[in-house]
């Protein structure tokens, strides 16, 4: 069913998937990336990609991703991300699945910490 709103009329504040791009922002300046934000480079945007999914993590959660307890992740993520970079070859024509892979981890990271944080305690 067509609502009449293609994916060109949304607004360029919000990434898809209803991320805000200023979310992005905070998190890319809590991660220490705000200087490479204009770098091209796979690694970049894998990190990218990798804070997205955290972001979209936090809002699957329904947690602020800008909590004390929880901006922590994005340097992590940047941290982690950058050392499988530097210690791997990494072939560019697997863009595609670095891309997806960084996002996954970037989600999966959020929900571990949500885990730990909070689930982990209700059970003991």
């Amino acid at each position: 069913m067509d609502t009449g709103e293609n994916e060109l009329d949304l607004p360029l504040s919000v990434l898809s998937g209803g991320i805000p791009i200023q979310d992005l922002l905070i998190a890319a300046k809590e991660a220490g990336i705000p200087s490479q934000m204009n770098d091209n480079s796979l690694l970049n945007r894998c990190l990218l990609a990798g804070l997205v999914g955290a972001l979209k993590g936090f809002s699957e959660r329904e947690l602020s991703p800008f909590l004390p307890t929880h901006k922590t992740i994005f340097p992590e993520i940047k941290k982690e991300l950058t050392e499988i970079f530097s210690t791997l070859v990494i072939n560019e024509s697997d863009e595609p699945s670095w891309l997806r892979e960084s996002f996954e981890y970037g989600t999966k990271k959020v929900y571990h910490l949500e885990w730990k944080l909070y689930s982990s305690k209700e059970l003991f």
